[in-house]
This record gives C-alpha cells, sequence and structure tokens, in this order.
C-alpha cells in the first residue's frame, strides 16, 4: 500500500469510527431523501438493462469504495440476493455489517483487490474513484473483477466543473485530486484493457446537486410538493445535460457475442 493510499485510509478509519447512527440516511424512507439518493444509480441500472437484454436482478453486485454501505443496501432493496460492500476501511465496514446484515462485507484496496478475474457480475462505484490515488487503476480492477458489467458514478470533466468545482478534497491530513470522467476517459481505459473483446459502452451525462435542491425544496415544507419541485427542477436542466457536473458510465460485456454489437 502507498504512502497516499494510507494516507486516505487512516483519514477514512477516523472517518467512519463513529457509530451506526450517524449513518442512518442511508435507510431512510423520506422519499424526496431517496429520489435526490437514488436518481443517478436508478439511471445506471437502466442502461445495464437495457445493454445487457436480461434481467439483472439475479447477478452477484460487488459494490467498491462502499463506505458503511449505502448503495449496497440500496441493491439489496432493489431485490438483489448477492449483494457484497467492500471498502479498505475496517471501521466503515463494521457500521455496514451493524446497519444492514443483508449484505456481506469485504476488505479491499480498490486498486489492488485480492479478488479473481470475474468474481462478481456487476461490479459498481458511486463517488470514490476519484479519492484514489490513481483513479484508471481503480477502473481498470473494476474491469477486471466484473464478469458482465461495471457501473461508475463519478464527477464528469468540462467548463463548468474547470470554473467553479472543487479540484482538491481534504479529509484529515489525506489530500486527493477530484478526477473527472467523460466519454473518452471511460471509453479508453475500457479498450486498452479488454482490447478487441465484445462490449457495450453507455456515458450519461447530468447535473446533480443534491444537497442544494434539498435546501431550496425544503422551504415548501417536505412531503410530495418538495418532491415534485425536486424532480421539476431537474426536468428543467436536462435540456443542458449535455453540460453538466456528474457523469454516469456503465460497461456491459458480451461474453457470448461473437462480434461488439
Amino acid at each position: 500500500m502507498t504512502d497516499l493510499t494510507q494516507d486516505q485510509r487512516d483519514a477514512f478509519e477516523s472517518i467512519f469510527s463513529a457509530g451506526a447512527e450517524r449513518w442512518h440516511f442511508h435507510d431512510t424512507k423520506d422519499p424526496l431523501i431517496r429520489y435526490l439518493r437514488d436518481r443517478r444509480i436508478h439511471l445506471a441500472l437502466d442502461a445495464v438493462r437495457k445493454l445487457a437484454a436480461t434481467a439483472i436482478e439475479p447477478l452477484s453486485v460487488l459494490v467498491v469504495c462502499g463506505g458503511v454501505g449505502g448503495e449496497a443496501t440500496f441493491f439489496a432493496n432493489q431485490g438483489f440476493t448477492d449483494v457484497t460492500n467492500s471498502d479498505f476501511s475496517q471501521n466503515a465496514l463494521h457500521v455496514c455489517e451493524r446497519r444492514d446484515p443483508r449484505v456481506k462485507t469485504r476488505l479491499l484496496n480498490a486498486e489492488a483487490m485480492d479478488l479473481e478475474d470475474g468474481s462478481y457480475d456487476l461490479v459498481v462505484v458511486q463517488d470514490g474513484l476519484h479519492h484514489l490515488p490513481r483513479p484508471a487503476l481503480g477502473l481498470s480492477e473494476m474491469i477486471r473483477v466484473a464478469r458482465r458489467a461495471v457501473i461508475v458514478l463519478e464527477p464528469h470533466t468540462g467548463f463548468v466543473a474547470k470554473a467553479i468545482g472543487t479540484e482538491w478534497e481534504r479529509h484529515g491530513d489525506a489530500v486527493n485530486f477530484v478526477y473527472r470522467w467523460n466519454l473518452e476517459s471511460f471509453r479508453q481505459v475500457i479498450l486498452s484493457q479488454l482490447l478487441e473483446a465484445p462490449l457495450s459502452i453507455r456515458v450519461i451525462r447530468l447535473w446533480d446537486h443534491n444537497s442544494v435542491i434539498r435546501k431550496v425544496v425544503s422551504k415548501l415544507g417536505g412531503g410530495s410538493l418538495s418532491l415534485l419541485a425536486a424532480k421539476a427542477i431537474y426536468a428543467l436542466l436536462s435540456p443542458f445535460n449535455g453540460m453538466g457536473n456528474n457523469f454516469i458510465g456503465v460497461l456491459v460485456k458480451h461474453p457470448d457475442a461473437i462480434s461488439r454489437p
């Protein structure tokens, strides 16, 4: 483990040392919070379903950089029965185990996962790669470990991100550069590893400002009115998604195909 990775691990061990009650928002049933938290991952799953052209709920799922397991809980709630949450923080995994016993846990370094090729059907990361010292290596490991598909939810590069986006994140003594993706960077990492293997790639760019939107619409008193307002804001932003700050990347492998679709 490099010094940078160890610094990050130490920082997050401290962050995740608090009890499970600190992370209750992962388990909320509040429709507004659920919509804001789950909107991107629902879009990603829809893309996987279309590209795979088959039911995906029977697939085994590995969440990378999963922290206390918010995304893993999402998959369990969606009917996936074989879900594993991984992180390099043992404290985070302990919280996950207390939060949601449906979810398996595994201590893994995302840049060098101690797993065989194709160990899980679907490998997912949400806002985790940009914390790594080598984000492209993290994606390469996800591609290697995935038997069928990869989902990446991360910041998107572009003019707006460069103008107003955060460039450096700090957690205690640890610092990381906020690596931002686009179609070409995603595609090149995939093709450099899988070469001419049959596969499908889908990238979705969109706006995602959950904390800001929640503050704005909460002034309406919460409930269905606030939820409708949040959906309306994102609908108004959708024509401008081509300049959005967020990236959804989906890779589906087609091992039985004769040629690339």
